[in-house]
């Protein structure tokens, strides 16, 4: 059997798949590297935003203890009960 020494038109196909599939791969690790930073830094948000939500609940708690709501009328609004005179020590 005589073997041409033509243009080896297989080869050049198989090249340029190969290359097609190099290309995909490589631009879905660069998508998922982005789409990972993005996750880290959400999470990074949601961890702050949870630290603030926390604090939120406590000091909504706070308000609502009676002995705290009257500790605030007394000490920063000044306030005092009936037949009661108001002490404030001086600077």
């Amino acid at each position: 059997m005589k073997k041409k020494k033509g243009f080896n038109w297989f080869a050049l196909f198989m090249l340029v798949v190969l290359a097609y599939f190099g290309t995909v791969l490589v631009s879905q690790q660069v998508h998922l590297s982005h789409v990972s930073e993005s996750q880290r830094l959400a999470d990074k948000r949601l961890n702050a935003a949870q630290t603030v939500n926390d604090k939120l609940k406590k000091e909504r708690d706070e308000l609502n203890d009676l002995n705290n709501i009257e500790k605030i009328a007394r000490e920063d609004l000044g306030l005092a009960k009936k037949d009661e005179l108001p002490y404030r020590a001086s600077k």
